[in-house]
């Protein structure tokens, strides 16, 4: 299994075939909004091409404005949990995506145990990695004081 730093939401060969196979292409164009923190979740968003960036409503230095590129898997955490998006996702160069539907990717991972084990990995080192930048945060306010 691959690693998966913060910002780096890369999903495996194994991963975009499926998604490929489930999605349905779409093009989007340079500012468009694929979804708003607090939106009902409808799916992921396979970045085949592109850059989408992904924010918090307001500036927040613990959790930076992320941008991310070919490869990558857009509103995974708010579809696996089915629960709204906690993010922002916006397209900042023109992209090509793969929807996939939040059922069709639960069936997905229901049937693929190793792709299953794969969004587990995803979603633990985004769990790490923004508890990272938490607590680097609290103790960079903290030396502030």
């Amino acid at each position: 299994m691959r690693a998966v730093r913060m910002g780096d939401l890369h999903v495996s060969q194994a991963m975009k075939d499926q998604l490929l196979h489930l999605g349905t292409i779409v093009s989007k164009r340079k500012g468009t909004v694929l979804f708003t923190r607090g939106d009902a979740v409808t799916g992921v968003f396979l970045i085949r091409g592109g850059k989408i960036l992904l924010t918090l409503d307001r500036i927040n230095l613990a959790f930076p404005p992320r941008t991310l590129g070919a490869g990558s898997v857009v509103g995974l955490p708010a579809a696996v949990g089915d629960t709204p998006y906690s993010l922002t996702a916006t397209v900042i160069e023109d992209a090509e995506l793969a929807f996939v539907p939040r059922a069709a990717l639960v069936d997905c991972l229901r049937q693929n145990p190793a792709l299953c084990f794969e969004v587990m990995d995803i979603l633990s080192r985004e769990i790490s990695g923004t508890r990272h930048a938490l607590k680097s945060g609290s103790t960079a306010t903290a030396h502030k004081v």
